[in-house]
């Protein structure tokens, strides 16, 4: 094997290990968000669904930025194509695709997250547990 081959391949290894470093440092810090919490008395499952609807708006803008700008990247290919290529309108063709597919994903789930029920959060689930157990009416101009 070529030194240059070797080096190449130590240097993904190189990469590959920060990146599962970087993952067991992430799952370490939520183990000890999660401790803490417990020793403080609060329930850890009730944070568990507002972080995954803000996960997902995330997630859906930086899949849509990187599919945007893959996109305008890859645009200018459509102006050094042969002339028989020039023939599409605005210069639009297959080489988009790698930028369109993502853009596509992104704005899904940026629309999923704005299109999905409002549902209680864990806070207010709890709450409105709480005062059921104490007896408390969530309407008190009904009453007497």
């Amino acid at each position: 094997m070529s030194s240059e081959f070797l080096s190449i391949l130590l240097s993904w290894l190189i990469a590959l290990a920060f990146f599962f470093s970087f993952m067991v440092l992430l799952r370490y810090l939520q183990h000890r968000e999660r401790m803490a919490m417990i020793s403080s008395g609060l329930n850890p499952r009730l944070l568990e669904k507002q972080r995954r609807s803000r996960g997902i708006l995330r997630a859906g803008l930086i899949i849509t930025m990187v599919g945007l700008a893959l996109t305008v990247g890859l645009y200018p290919i459509g102006f050094i194509l042969p002339p028989s290529f020039n023939a599409i309108p605005l210069h639009f063709g297959p080489w988009l695709l790698p930028g369109l597919i993502p853009l596509a994903v992104g704005i899904a789930l940026t629309a999923s997250y704005y299109l999905e029920r409002d549902t209680l959060t864990g806070f207010d689930e709890e709450k409105n547990r709480q005062d059921d157990l104490n007896g408390k009416d969530e309407n008190p101009s009904s009453g007497a």
